[in-house]
């Protein structure tokens, strides 16, 4: 039988889970941990993990002191009754101001009381910090857990109590040193792995989250607290396949925990496993309606499926949820695919307005004024792309493509050849830069272009289709024939990739179904390139194929395309 709570919802979870941050999305800062250094449970849930995530103090007795009471020892010091939150610091640092910042406070004890070690000062200064940090009252809990640490730096509780407080202030660096002197004073408390293991998830160290992990595991393999957080570091580090052997465990542990679903099918969905996905998705979201992110990736799984509406429905409920960046953009690319070019537009300027350096909002943006044939304004967004990613290779090549279609022939060569420098095997800067140099007349230069790109992808036919082309006006027939047969076998096959085809694809396709004795489909093929040719406000390519009509004799009825 399964226990009633989920790792996943438990409170360190719930107040800074981040699963959302995979799918492109904005997160705010992390909730810190709660307060209570022996229990990670809050005090209106039952958390049956608190047996597993003890600390030192517990197992650690404190002896009750016959001290009096004076001012000096019940008041805090006025140098710490204010805390601000830190600016991460080098740990380094961190550790040669400690002896500095926290002063030793001289304590006033009678003749008769009974002597009273380092040690006993300590654990008294420890449990003061223990109750101010459950009040919150963070600046003396700092104060009473330095003093700790001065009369016994090896104190594990008193490096636990002043790390639990810097997450509290979210100084993570700060915390993650004090973990690291607790490990140092008790190495054998797992929890504290897992303590640093939740400080290296926030600042996204997921290697070292890894490594803790590993360490719980090892000496606790039922510690389902740690085995969660290693399987979200993993779906981080996009180690997708391991993660789910992790996550295959979580599921079957607790069946009725909608995260365990969400990023099992958010593993699936980068795994192209997409069904298995969407069973994961729909799992998630009847065992948790309304949640923003189960809405958001089955959204994105539902698109890459093709069911479009389904996708759109999934990203409207999102965004009347919780609207994001990510989101408008990706509703967006679903309004361009179903040609509403306006909604697309109005949803990428929304993202934009959210989020103003989103590259992939400035990108959709340009496809969409591409296929609506405003050029310039297309040409703005690709140049907004790569000025926020000088590697974005996608602007670059569809920035290529506009200048082919304004006949800038030297700036698309040079976009083209940008791409090759940080990318050798991108198909598109071969392909783009074989049509220029076909049509700048340099058909050697082109052959070698398309070539390369056949090499990189043997499945795009209008590579083939234009090598073909460029070999029978060169007058080498064999080779155009070969080109030709090639390329209609893998369409026989069904083998061609599928993409947005450009006016360019189908004037070499057209020409090589003529050369092949086909004339009719060559007829149907090149108005389909005039068609797009006319989309892409590309008027001198669209002359090109009617001339081309013309000439081979395939004129009959109307060809008013221009």
């Amino acid at each position: 039988m399964s226990k009633p709570y989920s790792p996943s919802s438990a409170p360190e979870f719930a107040a800074q889970h981040d699963y959302s941050d995979i799918l492109g999305i904005s997160q705010s800062p992390a909730t810190p941990l709660s307060p209570n250094l022996n229990s990670t449970r809050s005090e209106s849930i039952a958390d049956p993990w608190a047996s597993t995530t003890s600390t030192a103090q517990q197992d650690l007795p404190v002896q009750k002191l016959s001290v009096p009471t004076s001012d000096e020892w019940s008041q805090p010091s006025t140098a710490a009754t204010s805390v601000a939150v830190r600016q991460p610091q080098d740990r380094h640092q961190i550790d040669r101001d400690r002896h500095v910042e926290a002063p030793v406070r001289a304590v006033s004890i009678a003749q008769d009381t009974p002597s009273i070690t380092g040690k006993d000062l300590a654990l008294n200064y420890c449990e003061r910090g223990n109750k101010s940090l459950a009040a919150k009252n963070y600046a003396q809990a700092i104060s009473a857990y330095k003093i700790a640490i001065e009369w016994n730096p090896q104190l594990a509780i008193a490096n636990c109590g002043l790390a639990q407080t810097y997450h509290q202030i979210q100084d993570y660096e700060s915390a993650l040193v004090m973990w690291d002197r607790a490990i140092e004073a008790d190495s054998t408390q797992i929890d504290f792995y897992y303590q640093r293991a939740l400080v290296q998830k926030v600042l996204k160290n997921y290697y070292q989250v890894l490594v803790d992990c590993k360490h719980v595991l090892e000496q606790s393999p039922n510690h389902s607290l740690a085995r969660w957080l290693n399987a979200v570091a993993l779906v981080k580090l996009e180690n997708y396949q391991v993660a789910l052997l992790n996550l295959n465990q979580h599921v079957e542990a607790y069946p009725q925990d909608p995260n365990g679903y969400c990023y099992r099918g958010i593993c699936y969905e980068r795994l192209d496993q997409l069904s298995e996905a969407l069973v994961d998705f729909n799992r998630a979201i009847s065992l948790q309606l309304n949640q923003s992110v189960f809405h958001h990736a089955r959204g994105r799984t539902r698109q890459k499926l093709g069911d479009l509406k389904g996708a759109l429905a999934d990203f409207n409920v999102t965004i009347e949820q919780k609207p994001r960046a990510a989101v408008y953009d990706d509703r967006a690319e679903v309004h361009r695919c179903l040609g509403n070019h306006q909604a697309a537009l109005s949803d990428c300027d929304r993202a934009i307005e959210l989020s103003p350096k989103f590259v992939d909002a400035y990108f959709r943006r340009g496809l969409t004024y591409t296929e609506m044939g405003n050029l310039d304004s297309a040409l703005i967004n690709y140049n907004s792309t790569i000025d926020l990613d000088l590697q974005h290779v996608n602007a670059y090549i569809q920035r290529s493509w506009i200048y082919f279609r304004k006949k800038d022939y030297p700036r698309a060569k040079q976009d083209c050849q940008a791409v090759k420098a940080f990318n050798q095997s991108c198909f598109w800067s071969n392909y783009v830069l074989g049509v220029v140099n076909n049509f700048s007349g340099l058909k050697n230069n082109a052959i070698n272009n398309f070539s390369k790109a056949i090499e990189i992808s043997p499945n795009y036919v209008s590579a083939r289709y234009h090598r073909g082309v460029i070999y029978h006006e060169l007058g080498d027939i064999p080779k155009a024939m070969a080109d030709f047969e090639q390329a209609r076998s893998i369409q026989d096959r069904g083998l061609e990739r599928l993409v947005d085809r450009d006016e360019t694809g189908f004037y070499a396709e057209g020409l090589a179904l003529y050369y092949l004795g086909q004339p009719e489909a060559a007829r149907t093929i090149l108005i389909l390139g005039a068609l797009a040719a006319k989309r892409f406000n590309n008027p001198s390519f669209n002359q090109l194929i009617l001339s081309s009509i013309d000439d081979l004799g395939l004129v009959s009825g109307d060809l008013s395309l221009s």
